[in-house]
């Protein structure tokens, strides 16, 4: 037999491993959640920069829970990069479940406006946006999950 003269303690590591690396692969095929700003409020605002409470939407594709530590992101207007964050506080994403959460995104406006301004009077329409990052999961071995997510940006009806 292949495993004669190996003794039971190298049985059962070998065993153990091939169970872990067997695990592994079946996480590493997650997908990436699907993830859609809901809310943008201002918190501060100051001449060199500008917080904004951003509530996310997060809807997990994936057959099991989503346990995550934390998630950066960047926000871009007509490709103009106006901002960045990154939630503070870890969170759980059922299996096939949605979930909210806030984070701090801050932006600077007096930077990002000239820019930004000739593009959306260039494009005569609403902006789009576009906002991206990674989500850092809460589980060993499995690298942070890209995500991105465009649209364009509607006004609040009256």
């Amino acid at each position: 037999m292949i495993l004669d003269g190996l003794g039971p303690r190298r049985v059962l590591w070998m065993l153990s491993a091939g169970a872990v690396v067997l695990s592994a692969c079946a996480v590493m095929r997650l997908q990436a959640p699907d993830i859609t700003p809901t809310a943008v409020e201002l918190v501060d605002v100051q001449l060199d920069q500008q917080r904004f409470k951003v509530t996310l939407h997060v809807q997990n594709p994936n057959d099991r829970a989503l346990p995550i530590k934390y998630v950066k992101v960047a926000l871009e207007i007509e490709g103009v990069e106006v901002g960045r964050g990154e939630s503070t506080d870890p969170f759980n994403v059922p299996a096939h479940g949605e979930t909210d959460f806030d984070m701090i995104v801050t932006t600077n406006v007096a930077s990002s406006v000239p820019d930004l301004l000739v593009r959306v009077v260039r494009g005569g329409k609403l902006p789009s946006y576009r906002i991206s990052g990674t989500v850092n999961p809460d589980i060993a071995y499995l690298p942070p999950i890209p995500f991105s997510k465009s649209g364009q940006i509607t006004l609040p009806s009256q």
